[in-house]
């Protein structure tokens, strides 16, 4: 059915719900069943005038664990979770990896570092995994949720950063990686933005990887200052991750 003949407070709820159970390792097909009939049981539930509450209950927690416990559990439902580790890797290899390309430069990378980059991915998702569930559980203002959800991201973010300053102070030992290595891991780490693109079915990985890594590359080819060169980058990437943003806002309201 048509979505929006529900009110706002129908498709927060079914939104919630797909989210939660998505979290849960659920199918994806059998998700958007649920959500199908949802849709229509609000639907009908609005036209003789009763609220989301005298539909599900008092309680949207115990409403979700019910239809939770319903359904079969997808074993293989959260395979994409080492992809989606690997996003913020991603960034990492390829801010190193196309300068060393391009300009000959040696690449290596410390065992602290490497450790240390997969342990805190880890533990992002876990944290996002979290935060998901508790805001679907949850009857949250959508301040609160945001910052819910804005949490483990931060603190990764946060750890990163101490990785990235602290590996100049923890000796380990260091990964060198040769030309032919190089060709290898570019190609690799391409395929599995491709790989990942593709069953994302969206492109805003590879737009966000060009918009961060594209800019620096084309403005090091010009005579501007370093000043000058590091303020049109910061531009253009916002320029360029926003005109994505942008048009892809465009298309999901033709839609």
């Amino acid at each position: 059915m048509n979505r929006t003949e529900l009110s706002d407070e129908s498709n927060r709820f079914i939104e919630k719900l797909r989210l939660y159970l998505f979290s849960k390792g659920k199918k994806q097909r059998e998700i958007e069943e649920i959500a199908e009939e949802l849709a229509e049981h609000l639907y009908e539930a609005e036209q003789n005038g009763k609220s989301v509450e005298q539909v599900v209950g008092n309680s949207p927690q115990e409403y979700m664990d019910k239809i939770e416990a319903e359904m079969n559990k997808n074993p293989g439902a959260f395979w994409f979770i080492p992809f989606i580790l690997l996003g913020p890797i991603i960034f990492w290899i390829y801010d190193d990896l196309l300068p060393a390309m391009l300009y000959g430069e040696i690449i290596g990378y410390s065992l602290f570092n490497m450790i240390g980059t997969a342990v805190i991915s880890i533990l992002l998702i876990i944290g996002v995994i979290f935060a998901v569930r508790y805001t679907s559980k949850n009857q949250l203002s959508g301040l609160k949720e945001n910052v819910i959800l804005t949490i483990p991201i931060g603190i990764s973010m946060l750890l990163y950063v101490a990785i990235y300053f602290l590996d100049g102070y923890v000796e380990t030992p260091l990964i060198i990686i040769s030309s032919l290595g190089k060709i290898i891991l570019f190609v690799l780490v391409t395929l599995i933005v491709i790989g990942i693109s593709i069953w994302a079915k969206t492109w805003i990985l590879p737009a966000f990887l060009i918009a961060w890594n594209l800019p620096p590359i084309l403005l090091e080819l010009t005579s501007l200052g370093v000043d000058m060169q590091a303020l049109l980058s910061m531009i253009l990437t916002i320029v360029i991750a926003g005109s994505y943003i942008y048009f892809e806002f465009q298309k999901d309201e033709k839609q």
